[in-house]
């Protein structure tokens, strides 16, 4: 389904239903909400300040309005206090309304602006951001009992048709809320459907669509460049790996740097011999959720054009158990020549990422971020709040820091001190893949560290944060598409500040 959004006055607008921010001030000072919507004030005096409506969070209330009325609902998005509105708040906020009243018939939505401290711009990107994600069906193969979000069209209410601000917020949060469901849609397909070969399909198709460049590589080709350590992960599946590499070159750039995006796109893990075990393996299909996010990102920089380089990475296959998979013990030996002794062959994402990150170097790249669903151990030390952020260059740190905020996406950086490295020093190889049962998350960001060299580099494990775990009002069960966000914030601020604003 195509989402349009647009600005309007309220005078000449019909929708099925109009979402209203309610404040916390409203509940003592309705008059600046009502307002907004004179022609509902009785039915807002009525509800104001009851328990189903008092501006908290997270409160959505919807009203019938009377036949004839510009509009069949009213639905009352609580937003807290005015002066502490975030865009976070109205995107969960406006996808959760959407996502009340969407099943039940209402596909035109119109919303009126109250934005707090933020500009025009930054809470029509936000809303429009949340408005895409209601829109995405994790429960797309079921053949009955659907009731489907169906959102046409929102439209933000103005005092004009062409509010410059308005429009370029909508503008932005199109092609991010477009970019981070293209890559739900990558993490929730199954993997019968959602193979290394086909996810290098749907990346081609992807990048014809916004004119993008691409280069697939096939078993062959990593062979002949020395990818002994993804070909291992590679061996136990009948599925084809693929490397999938896309680019994005500004039509005009006078700098040098290049940008390297890495995503780890294992499409299904069973741990290989490792196996894991049985309950929950279902979910090993979101695998490949840092490589979606990588693709989910480079599909809005092409959208948003900065005057910078961008090349993105995704090593892709699956790993499997079989006579001819790996085995703990084996010593394979790297693109870069660093060999490696496979203690866990359940610890199979550093060793795709290892090799497609001595590939960037090879293209180039001046800066390297890889996005991984990596460790079990990041949700053990951050919970299910925070992605984990690692890096040997502060300012890089910091980057991804303010980029993540930009994107209401959470990162925590956590230490890669020297002493961490002696838990991957294998016995009769260069390195390990694992490093023991401490510092889980830690080894494995050390393990990549290696294959850096001088690039400057950071490491995402978004292991805890890829796949929603329950449903939320504003966010069905499963994928999240997380790192999106991130990773274009991070591209569009570095453009910024090298040649100044984006040609977009």
């Amino acid at each position: 389904m195509t989402l349009s959004s647009r600005c309007q006055p309220l005078e000449q607008t019909t929708v099925d239903a109009f979402l209203v921010p309610v404040f916390t001030d409203d509940i003592s000072n309705p008059q600046p909400l009502i307002a907004c919507f004179p022609v509902a004030s009785e039915r807002l005096l009525n509800v104001l300040g009851t328990a189903e409506m008092r501006g908290k969070p997270g409160q959505i209330l919807a009203l019938h309005l009377a036949a004839g009325s510009s509009a069949g609902k009213l639905v009352l998005m609580g937003m807290g206090a005015a002066e502490k509105l975030t865009t976070q708040t109205i995107r969960e906020s406006v996808a959760a309304a959407i996502r009340t009243v969407g099943p039940y018939g209402a596909k035109q939505f119109g919303l009126i602006p109250r934005r707090g401290p933020l500009s025009p711009q930054a809470f029509a990107q936000a809303a429009v951001i949340g408005a895409h994600l209601a829109t995405f069906a994790v429960d797309c193969y079921r053949t009955e009992d659907l009731r489907p979000v169906q959102a046409e069209t929102l439209t933000l209410l103005s005092e004009t048709a062409d509010d410059s601000a308005l429009a370029e917020g909508i503008h932005r949060g199109t092609i991010l809320g477009e970019a981070i469901n293209f890559a739900r849609f990558l993490v929730n397909e199954p993997a019968n459907h959602m193979t290394p070969t086909e996810l290098a399909h749907h990346a081609q198709e992807m990048a014809n669509e916004v004119g993008l460049q691409t280069d697939i590589l096939n078993e062959d080709k990593m062979r002949d460049l020395g990818m002994e350590a993804l070909l291992a992960v590679a061996r136990g599946s009948v599925e084809e790996p693929r490397l999938i590499v896309v680019w994005y070159k500004p039509a005009a750039n006078t700098r040098p740097e290049t940008i390297g995006l890495i995503g780890k796109g294992i499409t299904f893990d069973t741990g290989g011999i490792s196996l894991k075990p049985a309950e929950n393996m279902e979910k090993m299909k979101y695998d490949m959720a840092g490589g979606a996010a990588v693709l989910g990102a480079m599909r809005a920089i092409a959208q948003l054009k900065p005057n910078l380089n961008v090349i993105g990475i995704v090593p892709s296959c699956e790993n499997m158990p079989s006579g001819k998979a790996t085995r703990p013990g084996d010593v394979v030996r790297t693109m870069l020549g660093k060999t490696v002794e496979i203690i866990n062959t359940d610890a199979e994402g550093r060793l795709i990422l290892c090799d497609a990150m001595a590939y960037a170097r090879r293209l180039g790249v001046t800066c390297m971020v890889d996005l991984a669903t990596l460790t079990g151990a990041i949700a053990v030390a951050l919970g299910l709040r925070y992605a984990g952020l690692f890096s040997h260059h502060p300012d890089l740190v910091r980057e991804l820091q303010a980029a993540a905020q930009a994107a209401d996406e959470r990162v925590w950086p956590l230490p890669l001190d020297d002493e961490y490295r002696e838990l991957i020093k294998s016995d009769i190889a260069d390195i390990k893949n694992v490093g023991g049962k401490y510092a889980g998350s830690i080894t494995a960001a050390w393990f990549l560290r290696e294959f850096a060299g001088d690039v400057p580099w950071a490491h995402l494990d978004i292991a805890n944060m890829a796949w929603n775990m329950e449903n939320k009002p504003h966010l069905p069960k499963g994928p999240t598409g997380f790192g999106v966000g991130t990773l274009v914030e991070f591209v569009m601020a570095r453009a910024q500040a090298v040649n100044g604003p984006a040609s977009s």
